[in-house]
Protein backbone atom coordinates (compact mmCIF):
# COMPACT_ATOMS: atom_id res chain seq x y z
CA UNK A 1 0.00 0.00 0.00
CA UNK A 2 2.78 2.41 0.91
CA UNK A 3 4.56 1.87 -2.42
CA UNK A 4 1.34 2.72 -4.29
CA UNK A 5 0.94 5.93 -2.28
CA UNK A 6 4.55 6.86 -2.99
CA UNK A 7 3.94 6.45 -6.72
CA UNK A 8 0.80 8.59 -6.46
CA UNK A 9 2.85 11.27 -4.74
CA UNK A 10 5.18 11.31 -7.74
CA UNK A 11 2.33 11.50 -10.26
CA UNK A 12 0.73 14.50 -8.59
CA UNK A 13 3.96 16.44 -8.04
CA UNK A 14 6.54 14.39 -8.01
CA UNK A 15 16.32 9.49 5.26
CA UNK A 16 17.21 11.32 1.90
CA UNK A 17 20.44 11.16 -0.09
CA UNK A 18 19.98 14.76 -1.22
CA UNK A 19 20.31 17.94 0.81
CA UNK A 20 17.00 19.08 2.31
CA UNK A 21 17.26 22.86 2.47
CA UNK A 22 14.67 25.57 3.18
CA UNK A 23 12.96 26.46 -0.09
CA UNK A 24 12.13 30.12 -0.73
CA UNK A 25 9.43 31.53 -2.99
CA UNK A 26 11.02 33.29 -5.96
CA UNK A 27 14.42 31.64 -5.67
CA UNK A 28 13.84 29.36 -8.67
CA UNK A 29 10.61 30.38 -10.49
CA UNK A 30 8.64 27.86 -12.52
CA UNK A 31 9.07 24.11 -12.67
CA UNK A 32 12.39 22.57 -11.66
CA UNK A 33 13.68 19.30 -10.31
CA UNK A 34 16.55 16.87 -9.95
CA UNK A 35 17.51 13.20 -10.16
CA UNK A 36 20.29 11.82 -7.98
CA UNK A 37 21.85 8.51 -7.11
CA UNK A 38 24.71 6.68 -5.47
CA UNK A 39 26.21 3.21 -5.89
CA UNK A 40 28.73 1.21 -3.86
CA UNK A 41 29.97 -2.26 -4.82
CA UNK A 42 32.61 -4.32 -3.00
CA UNK A 43 33.92 -7.78 -3.92
CA UNK A 44 36.66 -10.00 -2.54
CA UNK A 45 37.14 -10.06 1.23
CA UNK A 46 34.02 -7.89 1.48
CA UNK A 47 30.89 -8.72 -0.52
CA UNK A 48 28.57 -5.71 -0.40
CA UNK A 49 26.21 -3.66 -2.60
CA UNK A 50 24.51 -0.37 -1.72
CA UNK A 51 22.13 1.56 -3.96
CA UNK A 52 20.27 4.83 -3.40
CA UNK A 53 18.23 7.15 -5.63
CA UNK A 54 16.10 10.25 -5.25
CA UNK A 55 13.81 12.37 -7.39
CA UNK A 56 12.70 15.94 -6.61
CA UNK A 57 10.16 18.18 -8.32
CA UNK A 58 9.14 21.75 -7.49
CA UNK A 59 6.81 24.48 -8.73
CA UNK A 60 7.62 28.05 -7.64
CA UNK A 61 4.99 30.74 -8.38
CA UNK A 62 7.70 33.44 -7.97
CA UNK A 63 5.38 35.61 -5.85
CA UNK A 64 3.35 33.83 -3.19
CA UNK A 65 3.84 30.05 -2.90
CA UNK A 66 5.75 26.96 -3.94
CA UNK A 67 5.02 23.24 -3.95
CA UNK A 68 7.91 20.82 -3.46
CA UNK A 69 8.21 17.04 -3.24
CA UNK A 70 10.86 14.34 -3.01
CA UNK A 71 10.92 10.55 -3.15
CA UNK A 72 13.99 8.70 -1.91
CA UNK A 73 14.90 5.04 -1.61
CA UNK A 74 17.88 2.95 -0.50
CA UNK A 75 18.68 -0.75 -0.71
CA UNK A 76 21.75 -2.69 0.41
CA UNK A 77 23.07 -6.23 0.69
CA UNK A 78 26.03 -7.65 2.59
CA UNK A 79 27.22 -11.22 1.88
CA UNK A 80 23.92 -11.90 0.12
CA UNK A 81 21.72 -10.74 3.01
CA UNK A 82 19.66 -7.54 2.85
CA UNK A 83 20.84 -4.95 5.39
CA UNK A 84 19.19 -1.77 4.06
CA UNK A 85 15.68 -1.35 2.67
CA UNK A 86 13.80 1.95 3.02
CA UNK A 87 11.54 4.32 1.11
CA UNK A 88 10.64 7.92 1.85
CA UNK A 89 8.36 10.53 0.25
CA UNK A 90 7.72 14.11 1.34
CA UNK A 91 5.38 16.77 -0.06
CA UNK A 92 5.42 20.38 1.20
CA UNK A 93 3.46 23.57 0.42
CA UNK A 94 5.01 26.90 1.43
CA UNK A 95 3.19 30.24 1.29
CA UNK A 96 4.67 33.64 2.07
CA UNK A 97 2.90 35.85 4.60
CA UNK A 98 5.33 38.76 4.88
CA UNK A 99 7.79 38.83 2.02
CA UNK A 100 10.69 36.42 2.52
CA UNK A 101 10.62 36.66 6.32
CA UNK A 102 7.46 34.85 7.39
CA UNK A 103 5.72 31.88 5.80
CA UNK A 104 3.51 28.97 6.71
CA UNK A 105 4.12 25.37 5.61
CA UNK A 106 1.79 22.40 5.12
CA UNK A 107 3.41 18.99 4.71
CA UNK A 108 2.77 15.28 4.48
CA UNK A 109 5.23 12.40 4.59
CA UNK A 110 5.19 8.65 3.96
CA UNK A 111 7.99 6.21 4.74
CA UNK A 112 8.88 2.60 5.47
CA UNK A 113 12.05 1.09 6.91
CA UNK A 114 12.47 -2.67 7.21
CA UNK A 115 15.33 -2.48 9.69
CA UNK A 116 13.48 -0.15 12.06
CA UNK A 117 10.49 -2.54 11.91
CA UNK A 118 8.41 0.27 10.38
CA UNK A 119 5.87 -1.02 7.86
CA UNK A 120 4.51 2.47 7.28
CA UNK A 121 4.84 5.88 8.90
CA UNK A 122 2.54 8.72 7.91
CA UNK A 123 2.87 12.37 8.91
CA UNK A 124 0.54 15.35 8.39
CA UNK A 125 1.46 18.74 9.82
CA UNK A 126 1.76 22.51 9.62
CA UNK A 127 4.41 25.07 10.64
CA UNK A 128 5.09 28.74 10.78
CA UNK A 129 8.57 29.55 9.47
CA UNK A 130 10.62 32.65 10.26
CA UNK A 131 13.77 33.72 8.44
CA UNK A 132 16.07 35.24 11.07
CA UNK A 133 19.17 35.94 8.98
CA UNK A 134 19.90 36.14 5.31
CA UNK A 135 23.12 35.52 3.45
CA UNK A 136 24.73 37.76 0.86
CA UNK A 137 22.56 37.83 -2.25
CA UNK A 138 19.30 37.42 -0.32
CA UNK A 139 18.82 33.65 -0.65
CA UNK A 140 19.66 31.28 2.18
CA UNK A 141 20.30 32.10 5.82
CA UNK A 142 18.97 30.98 9.20
CA UNK A 143 15.40 29.68 9.51
CA UNK A 144 13.26 28.62 12.49
CA UNK A 145 10.11 26.51 12.09
CA UNK A 146 7.47 25.90 14.79
CA UNK A 147 4.29 23.83 14.48
CA UNK A 148 2.65 20.48 15.11
CA UNK A 149 2.02 17.21 13.30
CA UNK A 150 -0.03 14.03 13.44
CA UNK A 151 1.96 10.78 13.23
CA UNK A 152 0.78 7.23 12.49
CA UNK A 153 3.22 4.30 12.73
CA UNK A 154 2.39 0.73 11.74
CA UNK A 155 5.05 -1.80 12.72
CA UNK A 156 6.05 -5.04 11.00
CA UNK A 157 5.95 -6.96 14.30
CA UNK A 158 3.00 -7.89 16.51
CA UNK A 159 5.00 -6.91 19.62
CA UNK A 160 4.64 -3.19 18.91
CA UNK A 161 1.08 -1.83 18.66
CA UNK A 162 0.31 0.82 16.04
CA UNK A 163 0.92 4.37 17.23
CA UNK A 164 -1.15 7.50 16.69
CA UNK A 165 0.63 10.54 18.07
CA UNK A 166 0.41 14.31 18.11
CA UNK A 167 3.87 15.83 18.13
CA UNK A 168 5.31 19.32 18.51
CA UNK A 169 7.46 20.01 15.43
CA UNK A 170 10.38 22.41 15.56
CA UNK A 171 13.47 22.89 13.43
CA UNK A 172 16.47 25.12 12.94
CA UNK A 173 18.05 25.27 9.50
CA UNK A 174 21.00 27.13 8.01
CA UNK A 175 21.64 27.35 4.27
CA UNK A 176 24.57 29.03 2.51
CA UNK A 177 24.99 29.33 -1.26
CA UNK A 178 28.46 30.08 -2.64
CA UNK A 179 30.26 30.03 -5.98
CA UNK A 180 26.91 30.67 -7.71
CA UNK A 181 25.38 27.18 -7.35
CA UNK A 182 27.27 25.27 -4.62
CA UNK A 183 25.53 24.95 -1.26
CA UNK A 184 26.14 24.09 2.41
CA UNK A 185 23.21 23.13 4.68
CA UNK A 186 22.76 22.27 8.38
CA UNK A 187 19.43 21.09 9.87
CA UNK A 188 18.22 20.21 13.37
CA UNK A 189 14.77 18.83 14.32
CA UNK A 190 13.13 18.29 17.74
CA UNK A 191 9.77 16.46 17.76
CA UNK A 192 8.37 15.42 21.17
CA UNK A 193 4.87 14.05 21.78
CA UNK A 194 2.55 16.77 23.08
CA UNK A 195 1.33 14.64 25.99
CA UNK A 196 4.65 12.89 26.78
CA UNK A 197 7.82 14.92 26.26
CA UNK A 198 9.99 11.91 27.21
CA UNK A 199 8.94 10.38 23.86
CA UNK A 200 10.82 12.42 21.27
CA UNK A 201 12.71 12.37 17.99
CA UNK A 202 15.88 14.41 17.43
CA UNK A 203 17.56 14.66 14.03
CA UNK A 204 20.72 16.46 12.92
CA UNK A 205 21.80 16.53 9.30
CA UNK A 206 24.23 18.41 7.11
CA UNK A 207 25.42 18.42 3.56
CA UNK A 208 27.73 19.98 1.03
CA UNK A 209 26.75 20.16 -2.64
CA UNK A 210 29.30 21.31 -5.23
CA UNK A 211 28.67 22.34 -8.84
CA UNK A 212 30.74 20.17 -11.18
CA UNK A 213 29.71 20.93 -14.77
CA UNK A 214 26.63 22.55 -16.30
CA UNK A 215 23.70 20.82 -14.52
CA UNK A 216 25.76 18.14 -12.76
CA UNK A 217 26.51 18.32 -9.01
CA UNK A 218 28.30 16.11 -6.49
CA UNK A 219 27.30 16.09 -2.83
CA UNK A 220 27.88 14.48 0.53
CA UNK A 221 25.30 14.23 3.34
CA UNK A 222 25.44 13.05 6.93
CA UNK A 223 22.57 12.50 9.37
CA UNK A 224 22.08 11.38 12.96
CA UNK A 225 18.66 10.44 14.40
CA UNK A 226 17.78 9.62 18.00
CA UNK A 227 14.40 8.04 18.82
CA UNK A 228 13.82 7.89 22.58
CA UNK A 229 11.22 5.11 22.23
CA UNK A 230 11.78 3.01 19.09
CA UNK A 231 10.28 -0.40 18.32
CA UNK A 232 11.22 -3.28 20.61
CA UNK A 233 14.75 -4.51 19.83
CA UNK A 234 15.59 -1.51 17.61
CA UNK A 235 18.50 0.78 18.52
CA UNK A 236 17.69 4.33 19.59
CA UNK A 237 20.05 5.98 17.12
CA UNK A 238 20.96 5.85 13.44
CA UNK A 239 23.87 7.49 11.62
CA UNK A 240 24.35 7.60 7.86
CA UNK A 241 26.67 9.26 5.38
CA UNK A 242 26.43 9.19 1.61
CA UNK A 243 28.12 10.63 -1.46
CA UNK A 244 25.93 11.13 -4.52
CA UNK A 245 25.72 12.63 -8.01
CA UNK A 246 22.80 14.86 -8.93
CA UNK A 247 21.44 16.15 -12.22
CA UNK A 248 19.26 19.26 -12.00
CA UNK A 249 16.72 20.44 -14.58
Amino acid sequence: MLRILLLLTISFQLFAIVIVKPREVGENPGISGSVSGSLETKRGNTDKDNYAAAFQLQYDSNTTYLLWGVIDGAYGESSGATDTNNLYAHLRYIRNLRGKWLAYELFTQLEEDEFKDIKERFLLGANYRVKLLRTKGGWGGLFVGLGAMFEYIGYTTSVDPAERNLRFNSYLSYSLTFNTDSRFVLNGYYQPKLDEFSDYLVTFSGGLEVHVYKQLFIGITSSYTHDSKPAVGVKKYDFSQRTYFEYKF
